[in-house]
């Protein structure tokens, strides 16, 4: 479904995404559930945000978008998300069979109660939650079989195969950039810091002493060899070392030149 079969065709893409901030090749319903997922957090209390007396967290586990639903309150008119409709076993709303509809949802959000959630809750407990006590989101199969919506779900909680491993290769796809990322700042510190701070020492750390022991300060130490990367400007500043990381391998060296001369 995409978003040209949610509202009246004369609406253009423009302006419904003025409206509700999304639209794209999947289909609005799914846009809207991943922006239910991705607020992590939903207010189970009564306030402004609600459907026909229902909370924004009841309404959301029972399968309503409340920011679309229709407010008039001589009509029945919520609009759900992605297989929820299916879920309650209409096929269209009428006038003569949307209170019969309101029945039938309210009787699922009156279950939901039973949930005792109250105030600001992170949804994958709402989610979490709701499975352990056989009472899960009509949109929860839909949500693992796309994609985006899957990645909101608890880990715990998503049964697509397919989808799994794709996510899966993702995240070992990012670990493997974090890694290369980190190995660049070690041999960065191991190659450039540490010919920096041969010759500091070489030097004597002049500048780079404490003015009432005369021991080599690694702050100081580090500080130059840090100044040394800016000024050089071969380091890439998504790879360049922190100044706290130099200071920690900077206190290695000073330990190894003293055990050294000791020796």
């Amino acid at each position: 479904m995409k978003w040209t079969d949610v509202l009246d065709s004369e609406m253009s893409k423009e302006e419904y995404v003025e409206l509700f901030g999304v639209a794209s090749e999947r289909g609005s319903a799914f846009e809207i559930l991943e922006k239910w997922l991705s607020q992590k957090f939903w207010n189970f209390d009564l306030g402004w945000n609600q459907f026909d007396g229902h909370s924004e967290g009841l309404c959301i586990l029972a399968g309503i978008d409340i920011e679309r639903s229709d407010h008039d309150s001589s009509l029945y008119r919520p609009e759900f998300l992605p297989g929820s409709f299916e879920f309650y076993g209409f096929e269209s709303i009428t006038n003569e069979n949307q209170w019969h509809l309101k029945e039938i949802v309210d009787h699922r959000v009156d279950d939901l109660k039973s949930l005792g959630l109250k105030g600001r809750v992170h949804c994958h407990k709402a989610i979490k939650r709701a499975v352990d006590l056989d009472l899960a989101p009509p949109w929860l199969e839909s949500a693992n079989n796309d994609l985006v919506c899957a990645c909101h779900l608890p880990a715990a909680l998503r049964t697509n195969d397919g989808i799994r491993e794709q996510l899966k290769r993702k995240a070992a796809s990012a670990g493997g950039r974090s890694r290369a990322g980190k190995n660049l700042k070690t041999q960065c510190i191991n190659a450039q810091g540490r010919q920096v701070f041969e010759e500091l020492a070489n030097n004597g750390f002049l500048d780079c002493r404490a003015k009432s022991s005369n021991k080599p300060m690694a702050t100081r130490i580090a500080d130059r060899i840090y100044r040394s990367f800016l000024d050089d400007g071969t380091v890439d500043d998504t790879h360049l070392p922190s100044i706290l990381t130099i200071q920690e391998n900077v206190r290695k060296w000073l330990k190894e030149k003293s055990r050294s001369a000791k020796n």
